[in-house]
């Protein structure tokens, strides 16, 4: 892949606490940019999620997280977009920056399917789909919902199937269920981890894992000061 085919071809936004980044995100992102051909995936850190979410690494922390988990993939980025905008990290705000910086750039954000499935509780996020493609990630096994049927109760009734297991509405944008590689690792497993003193290693990149220890991350265990 050249340069200019990366900078101009479809583009993916991975938006998450990322506290931390591990292997299943990796990994996820990785399969997701095979199916769709994407040109290239920005990994992109909250600063303050719009919604409850007990997040202990500071979002500088975080984000040098990100960076050193993806240096080594070309196709992967980093976008500090939402660590420096002042208030709550709305994804329709991001999406909306996105379209200004990369003007004619098909997006697609990425997202796991617990979240997407909670989507109607965002802030405005019928108009999400008047930015970006939704590319939801699950698991084998996982219980199945029905994409059309959710899209068209929660957000808009205009939502119909499309090619390639789509479902769009007519301005073209919609959302795509994509099954990804099951790798049971969670963040907040990691954090106890580190609290406890145990190894990280596979679970995270090596580069992450000198990181928390080398900054000493995560040694309280969650729920004490």
């Amino acid at each position: 892949m050249t340069a200019e085919t990366a900078q101009r071809g479809r583009l993916g936004i991975f938006g998450g606490t990322f506290d931390p980044i591990h292997i299943g995100h990796l990994r996820a992102v990785t399969e997701v940019a095979e199916e769709l051909e994407l040109a290239q995936v920005l990994f992109m850190p909250c600063h303050h999620p719009p919604h409850p979410k007990d997040v202990q690494a500071s979002a500088a922390h975080r984000l040098e997280m990100v960076r050193r988990a993806v240096a080594d993939n070309p196709r992967f980025g980093v976008s500090d977009l939402e660590v420096r905008r002042p208030g709550k990290s709305y994804a329709v705000d991001s999406l909306a920056e996105f379209s200004r910086l990369y003007p004619g750039r098909p997006l697609y954000w990425l997202i796991g399917a617990d979240a997407f499935f909670a989507l109607h509780q965002w802030y405005q996020p019928r108009r999400l789909f008047d930015l970006a493609d939704f590319v939801v990630m699950t698991r084998p096994g996982s219980p199945g919902r029905d994409l059309r049927e959710y899209l068209t109760h929660y957000l808009d009734p205009a939502f119909a199937p499309a090619d390639n297991a789509w479902v769009r509405l007519p301005n073209g944008h919609g959302a795509k269920l994509l099954t990804t590689t099951l790798l049971d690792i969670s963040s907040t497993d990691i954090r106890r981890r580190a609290a406890q003193g145990r190894a990280l290693t596979y679970l995270v990149p090596p580069e992450v894992e000198d990181y928390i220890c080398e900054m000493k991350l995560y040694t309280t265990p969650e729920g004490e000061d």
